[in-house]
């Protein structure tokens, strides 16, 4: 049976009516064959009209390979409520799903952030227990330097005082002779005014006995 045709210039998408399945055949007619049952709400690209535009050769979205020929009082341009919800629940679903997923991944991200968090109060306190030690090194170290600097200025104060110990007992020693000297000289005068005053006290002795006599 010979039909006409008009060729659809923009890309028209049109959707199996709510609550059916049609099928979609080589022809316009029932005796042609049926390539493919199409379900509802399934999108399909309306390729060609007839002139009566009571039948349309389509092209399902899913299944671009198979074309067929559909009535088109069974298309509807947009997709059915019904369809439209089934689509909505399923969207929700996976929104729930995927919400779910975020939660998980939130508490997990908590917990690692908890865990990190204390990581680096440990690595803190290790620190500053390092630093400390650092401290403590560093003042160990410049005692030794420390004491030998003070033990060179104590011997150097050893030498100086046995320098002046030896002067100072030098000095005794010329004190001591030189007291030794005075005492022999005062000792030695001492004598000689003896002995002159003997002298003396003797031609003092015979002058009186003279004028006795």
């Amino acid at each position: 049976m010979f039909f006409s045709t008009v060729a659809v210039s923009a890309k028209n998408i049109q959707y199996v009516s709510d609550d059916l399945t049609i099928p979609m055949r080589s022809g316009i007619t029932n005796k042609h064959k049926i390539l493919k049952f199409l379900n509802s709400g399934m999108a399909l690209e309306i390729v060609e009209l007839t002139e009566d535009k009571k039948h349309a050769l389509v092209t399902p979205l899913d299944d671009e390979s198979k074309t067929g020929w559909v009535e088109t009082r069974l298309l509807m341009p947009s997709r059915s409520a019904r369809d439209q919800l089934v689509r909505t629940n399923k969207k929700m679903q996976k929104i729930k799903v995927q919400q779910a997923e975020l939660k998980k991944q939130l508490s997990e991200s908590q917990s690692q952030n908890a865990e990190l968090q204390t990581v680096q109060t440990q690595l803190e306190n290790k620190i500053e227990g390092l630093q400390n030690m650092l401290a403590r090194l560093r003042k160990n170290a410049s005692d030794p330097i420390r004491i030998a600097d003070e033990n060179e200025k104590l011997k150097q104060q050893l030498v100086d005082a046995e320098v002046k110990t030896a002067e100072l007992t030098k000095e005794n020693i010329i004190l001591g002779d030189e007291n030794i000297k005075s005492w022999f000289l005062i000792g030695s005068a001492v004598s000689m005014g003896s002995l002159i005053f003997g002298i003396v006290l003797t031609r003092i002795r015979w002058k009186k006995n003279d004028r006795w006599a």
